[in-house]
């Protein structure tokens, strides 16, 4: 999976960065982070890709400084389609000089973002019993 997350500004284009240094910090939550959240999760479950989503709060090296950041597991490295419905979505909710970070995570990066993330979406996985 991919180190790079997506920047989205409602107001400009998504741009692409590559932090050399991702540190998970702990949950995101409140009254608008569970709206937005609850907002997410019918595209999650459409998209058929998504295996699991946080909201996290995360340090990219400068400890005096956390992001918010939307982390997604994904069976595709970068869903661009979803990306962009969840760009949409944000903007809907938040003012036009505020940003999101998605992260599209690796299964390492996931497994440290739970030690201080739980995930508020999590894709349910059918189990065929066996014979």
């Amino acid at each position: 999976m991919s180190w790079f997350k997506n920047k989205i500004r409602p107001s400009r284009l998504a741009e692409t960065i590559r932090p050399p240094q991702i540190e998970f910090v702990g949950e995101q939550t409140g009254p608008v982070e569970d709206n937005l959240k609850a907002r997410f999760c019918p595209q999650f479950a459409s998209a058929h890709t998504v295996e699991s989503a946080y909201l996290a709060r995360v340090s990219y090296g400068d400890n005096s400084h956390c992001s918010v950041v939307l982390c997604i597991r994904s069976s595709i490295e970068v869903d661009q389609v979803l990306r962009e419905k969840l760009a949409q979505i944000f903007a809907e909710v938040f003012r036009a000089d505020q940003h999101l970070d998605i992260l599209f995570m690796r299964e390492d990066q996931e497994m440290q973002l739970q030690k201080v993330c739980k995930p508020f979406y999590h894709r349910e996985r059918l189990t065929i019993p066996p014979k």
